[in-house]
């Protein structure tokens, strides 16, 4: 019998409940022996044992493998161990550092690191090579690269070896430089090139200067000191090289100046990993490099995370060996800076955490489409005589996540920002309030400045945000603040309290007035509004009946008629004068856009059965049983206009002949061209009732693809949907099937419409859910066909008498026109097909009309122009384009004085072409 497990220890401590766990999940998976546990984990059985024992915690790579072997879920027990590993790591770590740590943490390295900075060997010396041709260079870098480190622990030493004719260099951000001249002086010094001025950094002009003046003073500044006084070097946050590129001056200094501070290689981070341990007699562990390695290369903005990580691991080191436990335990990369402010601010008091909150919030700065970054922060602003506030500013700054200088705070490196979640959490909570905040304390700042002037005080919108944002429970306001608030508010009691006594009197002088002009002015009122309503009646019906009378003059004075039209819309733009508008204009359009195709009797055919091509003429053939019947319309993408009847297929893109292309040597029952006029669908007019499929190329001559299957049933109509790939078949019992083309197991019917009698005409939207049907009756039907199977009705459209003639639905499926046999073609607006639109009508020849399709604008969208085709061999274009048509009909002689005042008499002169 194996022997039994030794009991934990009495207590409830972290990793007392940790181990309990650990058990409980080796019980959860059966109860396996840690031997089995041991083969599947690859770890001794002791090993394991002791992983849950209680007495120490398990490495994580330990952890992970028991928790494998027993079938649980490593992410979870993953965040479970860092819990548990940041609860215990303070009474792990060693009570005091035991000396200046090799490792700089979160703070860039000083010149005085320079003997522990390492693994820039290489890139200090392109960058000094880069000075030597240059007098300005720029040093960009991804926050987190480097950059810092790389001016101030490499550079400068560098320029102190005389790696540099210059003697001396210094480092200074844009907040601490002034570029007037007496303190360039006192700075750079009076002789020439002895010196490089290095601003780290210098993002902080774009984020800190708000003036645009100031800015490009600051800028233009420091490139004339490096033109006559001295070398510049800056150093730039990558994300902030676009705002570089703004200032004509700085793109011209910084051409072929740059240098782009990337990720440190395998290489050089192994330097900068172990050369800092070696230089306090350390070493670091062959498995703690080669994990820092793998973590780390390749990565941007790691470098403050590594050297974090191995802060806090050299505070758990063993002896003077750097281990990767003790790495773990740190968090790693990726957790160890969050551990480590999660661990500093929770042991706050609650106090003291509102406190930690609000310098965080107040020295991280608000990205406008850029990261956000550190803010430095003057010590006033934070109320340092208060005892919380001076005990977190101690205890974060010997965390090492803020750096305190006499006069001013700043977080010690702006990684923290993204790597802590909780200071993402506060930042992203709401930033509009964050920006107020802002706003509220540079304002307090310029009113301390100029002696509180009260003009400097808030009043109006700025004033109630301020104040309402101050209200909230996590809000804390600097003294400074709260009294410039508060004096803001006074003044504007004081104000609104002069500004009611004022109102006081004034009221009781305009009492008087008022009871004097109620009575006057509701009778004034009241009269304007008569006159108002009378005038817009006047006006409907003058544009009403001048409108119709532009109609009936179309024949014998269609120049008249077109300045009526115009002046009737101008008058009074209601749908009946819009249709008459519209009317007009399509009327009196040139013969040149009607096109008639009547096929040559006599023309002969050729050694292959085919019939030559001819042209056609230009008689007319009356009736829709004629040959020259046109069924349908396509429009390819080169422009070509084909069209069909239902025995041959003619070329329409020369609008001053029709060409022959083909002739079918028999009539069909039904025939349709696609859209873009690259297929043809034809149904037999004999008993078979076939349904064919061709494919129209570029001679025009229709090539046979498919023979399709049907019913015994004769076909009626047959259609293209917009995106030709899908076909509408109507048949003599009015069944209405849709048809795929574009799938890879042949067409076949995937829908189908029943019970609905008397359809004529049909029209489906490229997106194949919006269909539309017409029918003798002159009813027009939407339907959802969301299930094609099952069609759901949408709406019944306003009947035209006579029947419904065609149908078409414009690309984007937002416009519906049809035509029928009572003279008219309309346009409805189907955008919401629930609920259409009232229709814009315009009248015409429309007797024998056999199809309707939408004119192309563009490969991608329709115009609000459609054609139709007629029995007579006949296809004309219809301009639904209110702005078109008024174009069109001003393009003729203006209206006159005289002809004004015979049709609109009493009424002012206002020339509606004008």
């Amino acid at each position: 019998m194996p022997r039994g497990e030794r009991p934990l220890d009495d207590g409830d401590t972290p990793l007392l409940r940790f181990a309990a766990d650990l058990r409980t999940l080796r019980d959860q998976a059966g109860g396996r022996t840690y031997r089995q546990l041991g083969t599947r984990a690859h770890y001794s059985a002791t090993t394991l044992s002791d992983a849950a024992g209680g007495r120490k915690l398990p490495s994580l790579a330990v952890t992970l493998a028991y928790v494998q072997a027993c079938d649980g879920d490593p992410s979870v027990w993953e965040n479970r161990w860092r819990e548990v590993a940041a609860e215990v790591a303070p009474a792990e770590a060693p009570p005091a550092d035991h000396g200046t740590p090799p490792y700089a943490g979160l703070a860039a390295f000083r010149p005085e690191d320079a003997d522990r900075y390492f693994g820039r060997d290489r890139m200090l010396d392109d960058l000094v090579g880069r000075m030597s041709e240059r007098r300005l260079v720029g040093v960009f870098g991804a926050s987190g690269a480097g950059k810092s480190s790389l001016l101030r622990a490499g550079l400068v030493p560098r320029i102190a070896e005389g790696a540099l004719e210059c003697t001396s260099s210094i480092v200074v951000t844009p907040a601490e430089l002034d570029l007037s001249a007496d303190v360039l002086d006192r700075v750079i010094g009076a002789e020439v090139d002895a010196m490089v001025l290095v601003v780290d950094q210098f993002e902080e002009v774009f984020t800190l200067i708000q003036d645009p003046a100031a800015r490009t003073a600051f800028i233009e500044g420091l490139l004339d000191a490096s033109r006559t006084r001295c070398r510049v070097v800056l150093g730039v946050r990558a994300d902030f090289y676009g705002h570089c590129a703004q200032h004509p001056g700085l793109v011209e200094a910084l051409t072929d100046a740059q240098l782009l501070v990337g990720p440190m290689s395998a290489e050089e981070l192994r330097q900068a990993i172990m050369r800092p341990a070696a230089k306090v007699g350390c070493t670091v562990e062959t498995a703690l490099v080669t994990r820092l390695v793998a973590d780390a290369t390749g990565q941007p903005g790691v470098l403050p995370l590594v050297s974090h990580a191995l802060l806090e691991t050299w505070r758990r080191r063993r002896g003077t060996t750097l281990t990767l436990a003790g790495y773990e335990a740190a968090g790693g990369i990726r957790h160890a800076l969050a551990q480590t402010a999660e661990r500093t601010y929770t042991a706050l008091e609650t106090d003291q955490r509102a406190v930690a909150r609000q310098i965080f919030l107040r020295l991280t700065a608000l990205g406008d489409r850029t990261e956000d970054t550190k803010r430095r922060l003057a010590r006033g602003e934070l109320d340092t005589d208060d005892v919380d506030t001076q005990v977190v500013l101690d205890r974060l700054a010997h965390a090492r996540l803020l750096t305190l200088d006499r006069d001013s705070v700043e977080i010690a490196h702006e990684v923290l920002i993204s790597a802590w979640p909780r200071l993402r959490g506060w930042l992203n909570e709401n930033r509009d309030g964050l920006r107020t905040g802002r706003q509220l304390t540079e304002a307090a700042a310029t009113w301390d400045t100029l002696s509180r002037e009260p003009d400097s005080l808030y009043r109006g919108t700025r004033l109630d945000a301020a104040a309402e944002w101050a209200v909230h429970d996590e809000v804390r306001l600097s003294t400074r603040e709260r009294e410039f608030l508060t004096a803001s508010l006074s003044a504007r009691d004081r104000e609104q309290s002069l500004a009611l006594r004022r109102t006081r009197r004034l009221r009781q002088l305009v009492a008087l007035l008022l009871v004097l002009l109620v009575l006057a002015g509701g009778a004034i009122v009241q009269t304007i509004r008569a006159q108002d309503v009378a005038d817009k009646q006047r006006n409907i019906a003058v544009a009403q009946q001048i409108a119709g009378a532009a109609v009936r003059l179309q024949s014998g004075s269609p120049d008249l008629a077109k300045k009526l039209s115009v002046a009737a819309y101008r008058l009074e733009p209601t749908r009946d004068v819009v249709d008459s508008l519209l009317t007009t204009s399509t009327a009196t359009w040139t013969d040149s856009l009607i096109r008639r195709i009547v096929p040559q009797a006599d023309n002969p055919m050729g050694p292959d059965g085919n019939p030559v091509r001819g042209r056609g003429q230009a008689a007319v053939q009356d009736g829709a049983s004629e040959p020259g019947a046109v069924k349908s319309l396509g429009f390819s993408a080169s422009g070509r206009v084909l069209a069909t009847t239902l025995d041959e297929v003619w070329d329409l893109t020369d609008s001053s002949r029709a060409v022959l292309l083909h002739r079918f040597p028999k009539r069909m029952a039904a025939a349709a061209l696609s859209p873009d006029g690259s297929r043809m669908a034809t149904i037999d007019g004999d008993d078979t009732t076939a349904l064919r499929l061709w494919t129209v190329p570029a001679s025009g001559v229709p090539e046979l693809r498919s023979i399709l299957p049907r019913s015994g049933i004769r076909g009626r109509d047959v259609r293209f949907d917009q995106s030709s790939q899908v076909l509408v078949t109507i048949d003599e019992d009015s069944t209405t099937s849709l048809w795929r083309l574009d799938t890879g197991d042949g067409p076949h019917v995937f829908g189908e419409l029943h019970s609905i009698p008397h359809i004529s005409a049909v029209a489906l939207s490229r997106d194949r859910r919006l269909l539309a049907t017409g029918g003798g009756d002159g009813v027009i039907r939407l339907w959802d066909l969301a299930d094609p199977w099952h069609p759901v009705g949408l709406a019944v459209l306003a009947p035209q008498s006579n029947g419904i003639r065609a149908l078409a639905l414009s690309k984007d499926g937002k416009w519906l026109a049809s035509a029928a046999a009572d003279e008219t073609v309309r346009m409805f607006d189907v955008s919401n097909p629930r609920f259409p639109g009232v229709p814009a009508t315009i009248s015409g020849p429309t007797t024998s009309v056999h199809s309707i399709e939408f004119v192309p604008r563009d490969a991608s969208e329709d115009g609000m122009m459609v054609m139709t085709s007629a029995g007579d061999g006949s296809s004309r274009r219809w301009d639904f384009d209110v702005d078109n048509a008024v174009g069109r009909l001003c393009a003729g002689p203006a209206l006159t004085r005289a002809e004004w005042n015979r049709f609109f008499p009493g009424l002012d002169f206002t020339p509606p072409c004008g």
